[in-house]
């Protein structure tokens, strides 16, 4: 959903790897920029946690994300699963400017309706991106695949590595 966030919010194409080598981060977001005239993959490390029923304050679970150790460039998105509990962003907004977090960035992923979801940056804070799920994933569904990585061998036989997608670079 944040990758979703983030192409609508920029008009731009995000790709989620699911890591599955290491702990931490759980996923990654990659884009790649041209603006330089060059392709370069950007990189998002995302940490992912749930806010669910057993924790009463969304705060108890970001405060404990919080308070361990990770990289400056990882963004923390809190997925609200907590059924039947308001969640007051503002509040969040207001606590997180009192909690020393590791974290670039701070975001929540919440459904505010069958089809809608709301995705908010709240530190630092004021990002709000509203999302009608069955329309944004219609629009990416057209999205080609992000590449496959491989590896350079010193063999001097070809091996048949299958379709790789590439993007076509705009000419906005």
């Amino acid at each position: 959903m944040l990758a979703l966030a983030l192409s609508k919010l920029k008009n731009e194409e995000w790709w989620v790897e699911i890591e599955t080598l290491d702990s931490t981060p759980d996923t990654k977001l990659h884009h790649i920029d041209q603006s330089s005239g060059q392709n370069v993959i950007q990189t998002r490390n995302i940490e992912i946690v749930d806010w669910e029923e057993n924790v009463d304050d969304i705060m108890e679970v970001i405060a404990k994300k919080c308070s361990r150790a990770y990289p400056g460039h990882y963004l923390l998105l809190v997925n609200a699963r907590h059924v039947g509990k308001a969640l007051n962003i503002d509040r969040v907004m207001e606590e997180m400017q009192k909690i020393r977090s590791p974290f670039l960035e701070v975001w929540l992923f919440a459904f505010v309706g069958q089809d809608n979801a709301k995705v908010v940056r709240v530190a630092p804070g004021g990002l709000v991106i509203d999302l009608n799920l069955i329309a944004e994933l219609k629009k990416a569904r057209n999205q080609e695949k992000f590449l496959r990585r491989g590896i350079r061998g010193v063999s001097t036989e070809f091996r048949d590595l299958g379709l790789t997608y590439l993007p076509i670079p705009r000419c906005d």
